[in-house]
């Protein structure tokens, strides 16, 4: 199944400058991937080069992204004031894969939705990180052409390491980055929307709405098994909300 290309104009974004420690370290890889343009992609013009989907080494990636995120957003620092998580972003750290990419592409492109306060104000240097990283899932590679040097399965993780690597380098001396963190999370705002998207949510119901990209159809055998072990399962308390 192809994955869909979000409507209207999205940039596929330029490899960001190699840190220096890290060109030092690995030579041969900065010298593999040292493409410095972005490209802008229509969906009404694009076409996909992928085939079916599969589970490539950029999806784990993602899967970093979405642990850096939730860590971002659930983290509060050790004495500060409570400032408790906006319900419509709630919903889209757990919802469902529609509601997930909404929320990918809010982070990555400065939307008007507004999540400028993903993280406690404390975090907020946060940020630029995480709109950086967000801005590579946007668009997924098989929508550039075979040959293009960014349509390769490592391009999105050698991005990754460069920014987080660079971010640690500018920030390693500022105050969030070594203040202590608090041992308790921080709280959804109460709401009646929020309450059906609770962390309930994050309980792997249905595997394939739960994914960002759709996975190949799973064979029957063995599913009554998967099924007794499923219900064995108990409901998580809601403990992210007032």
């Amino acid at each position: 199944m192809k994955v869909s290309l979000p409507k209207g104009l999205s940039e596929f974004p330029a490899l960001p400058a190699s840190p220096m420690p890290y060109t030092l370290r690995h030579p041969a890889r900065t010298q593999k991937y040292k493409s410095e343009n972005g490209v802008v992609l229509d969906s009404k013009k694009a076409k996909c080069y992928g085939t079916e989907w599969r589970h490539e080494l950029e999806h784990d990636a993602e899967s970093v992204f979405w642990l850096l995120l939730y860590w971002a957003i659930m983290v509060q620092p050790q004495g500060g004031e409570r400032e408790p998580i906006r319900p419509n972003l709630w919903t889209g750290l757990v919802g469902n894969a529609k509601e997930r990419n909404r929320l990918v592409r809010s982070l990555a492109q400065d939307s008007d939705d507004g999540f400028s306060d993903v993280t406690h104000s404390f975090f907020n240097p946060l940020l630029p990180l995480i709109e950086q990283v967000a801005a590579f899932l946007v668009v997924d590679r098989h929508w550039l052409e075979t040959s293009d040097e960014r349509n390769q399965p490592e391009y999105v993780n050698e991005a990754f390491q460069r920014l987080i690597l660079q971010f640690i380098l500018d920030n390693r001396g500022q105050d969030f980055m070594k203040h202590p963190v608090d041992r308790h999370l921080r709280k959804v705002q109460r709401s009646p929307f929020a309450e059906k998207k609770s962390t309930t949510s994050l309980q792997i119901v249905n595997a394939e709405e739960n994914r960002k990209r759709p996975s190949p159809e799973p064979s029957n055998e063995g599913s009554s098994k998967r099924r007794r072990h499923e219900d064995q399962y108990h409901r998580v308390p809601d403990e992210n909300l007032d």
